[in-house]
């Protein structure tokens, strides 16, 4: 190695510089430590795993609500419950099921283009999965909206309220799962070594 301060080459066990003096015991660098455990961290590992899973199961919930929500346009049921002569008729429903589709047709895409950057590493990825976590939120939160509004007779009612029940639940995950992942991609040293691509 050699002395910092007179820059003349010394033996690593010695304590002092032969031409100058100084003790030589301070030279001990922390850097490259610090380097190598930040290649380390490189790489799509980690928890970046359960963001890759969870953004598969994402496109495949989605791809199987929108092809529900073409079935059910297709094989009558949305015209039934539209229809005012029919016991089961629901008004508005037809245009929460197409405000339903369009939504998991937009986050199915969403979903396969964050999988397209996630694999290439670009450094879009954690501010676009960020979007996508807020708007997830906002869409559930439309959609609770959307389905409250409706009214029904007693029976259809009841399933109504079921459901709402069902999307409290399916809000607070949300809204957890937002703000632990957005939280995430803000601050872990991982993301931060990983997606450096253009």
């Amino acid at each position: 190695m050699f002395c910092k301060h007179c820059g003349k080459p010394i033996e690593d066990s010695a304590k002092f510089c032969a031409a100058c003096g100084n003790t030589v015991v301070a030279q001990v660098v922390e850097a490259p430590k610090q380097v190598a455990s930040d290649k380390n961290l490189k790489g799509l590992g980690g928890w970046l795993v359960l963001v890759i899973l969870g953004l598969f199961y994402t496109v495949a919930m989605q791809a199987y609500g929108a092809y529900e929500s073409i079935t059910m346009f297709t094989d009558g049921t949305v015209d039934f419950i539209s229809d005012p002569s029919s016991e089961a008729y629901i008004p508005s429903y037809s245009g929460l099921i197409k405000f339903e589709f369009i939504g998991e047709i937009i986050f199915l895409a969403a979903g396969i283009y964050l999988l397209y950057i996630l694999f290439k590493k670009s450094r879009k990825f954690p501010k676009y999965y960020i979007v996508f976590l807020i708007s997830a939120v906002a869409f559930v939160l439309i959609d609770y909206a959307l389905l409250s509004s409706i009214s029904a007779s007693s029976e259809v009612q009841q399933i109504i309220d079921d459901t709402l029940s069902e999307q409290v639940s399916a809000i607070t995950k949300a809204v957890i799962g937002a703000f632990i992942w957005g939280t995430y991609m803000k601050k872990s040293k991982r993301v931060k070594a990983t997606f450096v691509e253009e």
